[in-house]
């Protein structure tokens, strides 16, 4: 059972985007997801094309999804071995920000379960309007969800909301909510481009409103998938890690929050 999605937004130092994404496809996310508390895990990268004009700050280039069955210890498991030969990270990744956080689920609509989900993501982020976070989450569940989930492609959405249960960094996010749409068709985004209504809405916080747009970038990888790996993904992760070799952080851990 999936008690929280862990949201990850990462970016390169210059020039070092192809090391980033070798070490966090073959190495990163498989050494994460033989931590106790999670399920599954998937990354993607930042679309050409966006549903809205996404500040110059906004500089993030890759954006993960794990799902959790218990924050609190997958989060305990990153704190007690984070920057050792249980995960080693990479020099390459820019770590002057964190954007590590547990979202909580609040409402879910899947249109059809027995469709894979094989695109990208829309993601939005978003803060409820002063005092308005009850109505706003009354209207989203009941009102917005239901019809965003029928937009054209849209394979399921999800709202999710922030809680310091479990969390893994120190810091409060900017954003109290997400909404997570998993999309099948590349022009998707579309939808938000053409119907933006949450950006019209009271409820919501709009000078802070933003929606991105996210291509696939790896499969679906279960706990399954590293704990009885293929030949091929054994293969992957052995030569990732030969290439990274001694290219590693070895400060910065005092970063993640504290057992």
């Amino acid at each position: 059972m999936i008690e929280a999605v862990l949201v990850v937004l990462t970016k390169a130092r210059p020039g070092r985007e192809a090391d980033l994404d070798d070490w966090y496809t073959n190495i990163h996310i498989r050494d994460a997801l033989r931590f106790r508390g999670s399920v599954t895990a998937q990354r993607f990268s930042r679309s050409p094309h966006q549903p809205m004009d996404i500040p110059p700050e906004y500089d993030w280039q890759y954006f993960a999804l794990y799902d959790v069955f218990d924050p609190e210890r997958f989060s305990r498991e990153h704190w007690e071995n984070a920057l050792t030969s249980r995960m080693m990270v990479t020099t390459a990744i820019d770590d002057s920000v964190l954007e590590d956080y547990h979202y909580y689920p609040l409402a879910f609509r899947n249109n059809d379960p027995e469709i894979e989900h094989s695109g990208g993501v829309v993601f939005e982020q978003f803060n409820a309007a002063p005092g308005k976070d009850a109505e706003l989450r009354e209207w989203y569940a009941d009102s917005y969800l239901p019809a965003a989930v029928r937009r054209p492609g849209v394979h399921s959405a999800a709202l999710l909301a922030f809680r310091s249960h479990g969390q893994m960094i120190p810091t409060t996010p900017r954003y109290s909510y997400v909404g997570i749409y998993k999309v099948n068709s590349s022009d998707s985004w579309q939808g938000w481009k053409d119907a933006p209504e949450l950006a019209l809405s009271d409820l919501v916080e709009r000078d802070d409103l933003l929606v991105t747009h996210w291509d696939r970038l790896t499969g679906r990888l279960t706990k399954d998938d590293v704990q009885h790996p293929t030949a091929q993904g054994l293969a992957d992760e052995e030569q990732a890690r030969a290439r990274m070799g001694d290219d590693v952080l070895t400060g910065g851990a005092e970063k993640l929050g504290s057992a």
